[in-house]
């Protein structure tokens, strides 16, 4: 299939799409591809549909790592290592809680930083760990 139709449009129908969504579908007066572009338009989510699921995957992805580094509170004390093999450790301590990381031999990234990302993670997971459950 090439460019879209152009022309005269002759009918406007409702179709179902993917997500369930009732949109219009246009039939132009010249259209040797309609069946095929019906198909598609009906095997294909809606654009609010669409953007509703991309934001909640957005949501459910690990956050970023500025943005985990970003929620270490003031204070914090990181601690990084190397051993004689190459690999890092470390410890992070903040508002009493305390992780520690042994013997990471190449980790996602390179080296200290990835260490220091790792060690904020298991931090924060281990706060939301000790949270009481919200009401």
């Amino acid at each position: 299939m090439g460019l879209p139709p152009t022309g005269e449009i002759v009918a406007r129908v409702m179709l179902a799409r993917a997500c369930g969504c009732l949109q219009e579908f246009q039939h132009y007066k010249v259209d040797k591809y309609r069946a095929q572009r019906q198909a598609k338009f009906q095997s294909t989510r809606c654009p609010a549909c669409v953007a509703k699921l991309v934001e909640e995957q957005r949501k459910t992805l690990p956050p970023r790592k500025g943005e985990i580094l970003k929620q270490l509170p003031p204070g914090t004390q990181v601690t990084l290592s190397r051993a004689a093999d190459g690999s890092w450790g470390g410890t992070l301590s903040a508002d009493g809680t305390t992780v520690e990381v042994v013997g990471v031999a190449r980790m996602a990234g390179p080296g200290m930083q990835a260490v220091a990302v790792e060690l904020a993670r298991l931090w924060i997971a281990a706060k939301e760990k000790g949270k009481p459950p919200a009401r």
